[in-house]
């Protein structure tokens, strides 16, 4: 009887080690949640393309998760200038509608609170021209500065050029001006004006030089039409 009796208690304290084992393991092997999403690719340009085939951009979202994995995952597809710049489809298919730009995000469908976001410029398809103003400055280092990038019919593509500023009279780049986040409507692109490196002799001019490359043709400014001088 007494070892009838041991029997159960030894089956029974079994049974429950077995469930707290389960409901540990249960709480240890959880799935990794969603920690952030990084929208791809990055800052893309596109043109206008035609009405009969306008030009489109395939975007991509990536989730990052608690176990620093990486994935797939649902997210709902966005675009801030839809009617204007690039309307998006439900699997990331951006359309453009017309010149600018507009920030295209993805946002979890889980967890409303995780997006990402990236921003799309759509320009004319058929830029022969850049100019830049103002056609010259005077600044220090330590401040900001703005300029403007037009196509030929006076669209705005100061979001979508690359920016080149080399000492004047030589060929070597200036990495001391860079470019910031800020995108005036009026006057353009705001750069931040850092120590000069390679380092010059104050005041020290710079030439700036727009460039904007579609559908592998490249167009640039006139290599000396906007001068930067820095004074200190």
């Amino acid at each position: 009887m007494l070892i009838g009796r041991r029997l159960s208690l030894t089956l029974a304290f079994a049974v429950l080690v077995v469930m707290a084992f389960g409901v540990s393991c249960n709480g240890f092997f959880t799935d990794p949640t969603l920690t952030s999403i990084a929208v791809g690719p990055a800052t893309p340009t596109i043109t206008t393309g035609t009405t009969s085939n306008p030009s489109t951009k395939q975007f991509t979202a990536v989730g990052t998760f608690s176990d620093s994995s990486t994935g797939s995952t649902p997210v709902t597809w966005s675009s801030s200038n839809s009617t204007t710049v690039a309307s998006i489809s439900n699997s990331g298919l951006a359309t453009a509608v017309g010149v600018g730009t507009t920030t295209i995000t993805a946002t979890s469908t889980s967890n409303s609170t995780i997006a990402g976001s990236t921003t799309l410029t759509v320009v004319p398809a058929n830029v022969t021209a850049i100019t830049v103003s103002p056609s010259s400055q005077s600044t220090t280092t330590g401040s900001v500065i703005y300029l403007k990038a037009v196509d030929q019919g006076g669209n705005d593509i100061s979001a979508s050029v690359t920016w080149t500023f080399t000492l004047q009279g030589t060929t070597t780049v200036e990495t001391g001006i860079t470019k910031t986040s800020v995108l005036d409507p009026i006057l353009g692109q705001q750069f931040q004006v850092n120590a000069l490196n390679p380092t010059a002799t104050f005041p020290a001019t710079l030439n700036v030089v727009a460039s904007l490359t579609v559908n592998g043709t490249t167009v640039s400014s006139s290599a000396t039409g906007v001068t930067v001088t820095i004074t200190s």
